[in-house]
């Protein structure tokens, strides 16, 4: 069965709360998450770059993902204490 949403009715799913942004990326340890879409790893490199360059910001983990795919429980737990924020690429 599908599930079709319309976002003009008021839904009563489960609310999810995003974790709180950091003021500031300086130092920071970055995981990064490829889902391996045509130039998701060149987009995510280069941003990368320069958030070392701008602010000393260093790249602790990085994963590959198949596109569609969950991350493992694996996976999760090599980024858990190793980096303080994500940043899940796409490509195309």
């Amino acid at each position: 069965m599908m599930d079709i949403l319309d976002p003009t009715i008021p839904t009563e799913r489960e609310r999810i709360d995003y974790a709180p942004r950091p003021a500031s990326v300086q130092g920071l340890r970055i995981g990064v998450i490829d889902n391996t879409r045509q130039n998701a790893e060149a987009v995510l490199n280069k941003l990368t770059e320069e958030l070392a360059t701008r602010y000393g910001a260093k790249v602790e983990v990085l994963l590959h993902k198949h596109q569609r795919a969950p991350l493992q429980d694996a996976q999760l737990e090599d980024l858990k204490g190793k980096v303080d924020f994500v940043i899940a690429g796409v490509g195309d």
